[in-house]
């Protein structure tokens, strides 16, 4: 078949296009229906002068997708290509990899006088501290109709998740400020979506952005990459004049940090780390400081947190990949990845568990990533932002050509460390459970599905759980006496449930800071059904009995002492949901399939100017 020339093109093309379209369209629309192999796009246009709007309308929407893609649609479509040729072929995109064991890592048990070395080394390095979190999703796969941000971290106080990151930031804030280091923000980029911008800017708005400045909040909006129809990487219409749509992952937070200026500004003001997490996991501020200090004190480009990862366990898994030409990369594999390549690469056994930790030699990430700023922003500045992605077609036939439904490009945060130069380390930091990844990602009827397998449920009430355990954990490590979690199950979903203990970042943003606050930790009892929550800087507690509820609260400039207190109440209950509750229920209640009952509560309310002691 014989091809239009380019000129040839450009007029067949001008032959259609609106007349007062713009030069940036029309180079557009005729390298696209040339060059590109999208003339399909435009197959379907009656002359100019007829239907201009509509026209006009799909040419901005193909300049947006070229705007916010690195290289543009070209890069997008020829990436698109070379990963769905490999899919037609069957190929393997970790052919000739061999998967091992990395060994610039670090085992971090909080209490430990490794830990607390590291986690100062974090605090004095704080001032210089950003951070960047992608939330581009709803909670509808929850049963929570908002976004994910403004989800109750735990029921106790009802914290919404952002409430809890903004409260660890202003904490360290005061910290340095304290500590000399003069005025102190610390800025926070959050990535949004189409479905998730006007949500959490409303949640911000509403609460005062949580005591932080709005000037210190960048929202970053991620667009989505055009859906392809074929093999041959044919954009997909959804109508005449619409190109389909789809998401393209969170790894778009680096090409839009990059793309806005966000972390070269950042580095330009003397910010050295950039801190990267996941919404509804709150815990990764229970060790952030600990992976500052690590990243700073080992010169790492990149620090990923992991915990110990069960074999085959559905998580992902870091590993040192090392390739039969000698390159090498240290990055996260897949959990339905690191099987096969195990497999390949003469591991007989495949995935499987150490038999004296019981756990998988490879430790299990959980996309919390320290990098060191400087050297992230010039990766950016050569790589314009772009990351390794993968593309996951669902064939309709043998041929392998037509699928489904439409397929995209997508992406993730954690794979950037695949671009980081060779002369650059990645290293990882790998932390107890208690201290992990306990997300809110599945519904409460998945989440029992799962239990009942002996799978993590990984659902709200399984991550309400993990944060009280994680508190109640650092007050044992401290010395104090806390009941310990006993088995439970709420609508099917099995938990650990044990004292319901917050601990605020006003009172301690992390371990060595919480330390001082209980001098004498073995004077402190809290039993099994209790429920602890403390809120406030200036709170020492020397001696404690706890046999019910206690709330303590604060206010700056306040301050309280705790010489010997003893509580004993009828406390709060964690109520199961009947059939009828469930159906009833408020969503943040009935995802968790329980309501607490608060019965009896002492409270001690601390205001500016007084000083208390007990």
């Amino acid at each position: 078949t014989l091809r239009p020339s380019p000129l040839l093109r450009r007029c067949m093309v001008d032959a259609l296009l609106p007349a007062d379209c713009s030069d940036e369209h029309r180079r557009l629309a005729v390298r696209l229906s040339g060059e590109l192999g999208q003339a399909h796009l435009f197959e379907a246009w009656p002359p100019a002068g007829q239907r201009d709007a509509d026209k006009t309308q799909l040419l901005a929407q193909l300049a947006t997708l070229e705007a916010n893609y690195p290289g543009g649609l070209a890069a997008y479509i020829g990436s698109a290509r070379a990963l769905l040729g490999q899919a037609v072929r069957g190929e393997n995109a970790l052919e000739g990899w061999t998967p091992s064991v990395p060994d610039d890592g670090v085992d971090l048990q909080p209490g430990s006088p490794e830990f607390a070395a590291f986690e100062e080394r974090g605090l004095a390095e704080a001032a210089h501290l950003a951070f960047a979190v992608p939330a581009g999703g709803l909670g509808e796969r929850l049963g929570f109709s908002g976004v994910k941000f403004a989800l109750p971290s735990e029921v106790s106080t009802g914290s919404c998740v952002l409430r809890v990151y903004a409260s660890y930031i202003l904490a360290l804030q005061r910290h340095v400020e304290r500590a000399g280091g003069g005025p102190c923000r610390l800025p926070l980029a959050v990535m949004v979506s189409d479905d998730t911008v006007a949500g959490i800017q409303r949640l911000l708005d509403e609460n005062g952005y949580f005591g932080l400045e709005p000037s210190q909040v960048t929202l970053l909006k991620q667009e989505k990459v055009a859906a392809l129809a074929d093999s041959e990487a044919r954009l997909a219409l959804k109508g005449e004049y619409e190109v389909a749509t789809k998401p393209h992952g969170h790894g778009d937070i680096h090409f839009l940090l990059h793309s806005t200026g966000t972390a070269q500004r950042w580095a330009a003001e003397g910010r050295r780390w950039l801190y990267f997490f996941q919404d509804t996991n709150t815990l990764y501020f229970a060790h952030h400081l600990a992976t500052l200090g690590v990243t700073a004190a080992r010169g790492a480009a990149v620090n990923m947190v992991s915990v110990p990862r069960k074999a085959k366990e559905a998580i992902g898994a870091v590993c040192k990949l090392t390739h039969a030409d000698g390159r090498s990369v240290v990055c996260n594999v897949e959990y339905n990845q690191l099987e096969p390549l195990l497999l390949a690469s003469g591991h007989a056994a495949g995935d499987v568990n150490d038999a004296s930790s019981g756990f998988s030699p490879y430790p299990g990430s959980i996309n919390g990533l320290m990098f060191d700023l400087v050297q992230y922003a010039a990766t950016l500045a050569a790589t314009g932002g772009r990351i390794d992605e993968f593309i996951n077609p669902k064939f309709s036939d043998v041929s392998r050509s037509a699928f489904k439904s439409p397929t995209r490009l997508e992406c993730m945060m954690q794979d950037y460390v695949k671009t980081v130069p060779p002369e650059q380390t990645v290293a990882w930091t790998r932390y107890p459970l208690e201290f992990g990844y306990h997300p809110c990602k599945n519904d409460i009827l998945s989440a029992a599905r799962l239990s009942a397998q002996g799978i993590p449920p990984g659902c709200a009430s399984t991550s309400e759980m993990a944060v009280y355990h994680m508190h109640a954990t650092q007050l044992r490590l401290l010395g104090a006496e806390v009941g310990p979690p006993q088995p439970a199950s709420y609508r099917g979903v099995a938990v650990e449930r044990g004292p319901a203990v917050v601990l605020d970042a006003s009172f301690a943003p992390c371990f060595s800071l919480l330390e001082p606050k209980l001098p004498s930790p073995q004077r402190v009892r809290v039993s099994a059904r209790s429920a602890l929550v403390v809120s406030g800087r200036d709170v020492v507690i020397e001696a404690l009995e706890l046999d019910g509820a206690l709330e303590v609260t604060v206010e700056e400039g306040g301050s309280l002492r705790v010489l010997d207190l003893r509580v004993a109440n009828r406390g709060w209950e964690f109520v199961e949901h009947t059939d009828e509750e469930q159906a009833v229920a408020e969503e943040t209640a009935a995802i968790r399939g329980y309501r607490l009952v608060k019965h009896e509560t002492r409270r001690i309310h601390v205001r500016a100017g007084e000083h208390l002691r007990l």
